[in-house]
């Protein structure tokens, strides 16, 4: 846990976060999410770095070198936990929004909803009428169109 004393200014921006709304928690968490595949990739490299004086170096660096490997991996796996947290935490927040929708739509009147749908469906009716009397349209102004070249009228069926 973390003293007071040694967080400072940062208590209260956590502080605010619990209070906000999940898009500030949201973007706060995609932020983390970038700072962290930061630092993971500077300890990566300060890992490699620490390798590379293990071999045919003194025995002091050496020694500093694998502390330093450790040190680097430990943050690591601290860094991967934490990634794993906030990625869980990010599809919590996604389960709560579709949750919401959810409980949104089921609390809306049933009478609204069925106009809703009937709506949806007259529009769909007359976009499927609109076309079809397009269709028909176009094919008499084609008989037309041949009778006044003198091409005569269709066959009959």
């Amino acid at each position: 846990m973390l003293d007071g004393d040694k967080c400072g200014e940062a208590l209260p921006d956590v502080i605010e976060v619990k209070a906000a709304g999940a898009g500030d928690l949201e973007r706060l968490l995609q932020e983390f999410t970038a700072e962290m595949r930061a630092q993971f990739d500077l300890f990566r490299r300060l890992r490699a770095g620490a390798e590379s004086l293990i071999d045919g170096a003194d025995e002091g660096l050496a020694k500093l070198a694998r502390a330093d490997i450790k040190a680097a991996t430990d943050a690591i796996a601290l860094i991967v936990r934490t990634l794993e947290k906030i990625d869980a935490l990010l599809r919590q927040l996604e389960r709560d929004r579709l949750d919401a929708e959810e409980r949104l739509m089921e609390a809306r009147d049933p009478e609204v909803l069925r106009g809703e749908v009937e709506a949806l469906i007259a529009a769909r009716v007359e976009a499927e009428l609109a076309a079809r009397l397009d269709m028909a349209v176009a094919a008499r102004m084609a008989e037309v169109s041949g009778l006044a070249e003198g091409r005569g009228p269709p066959p009959s069926p």
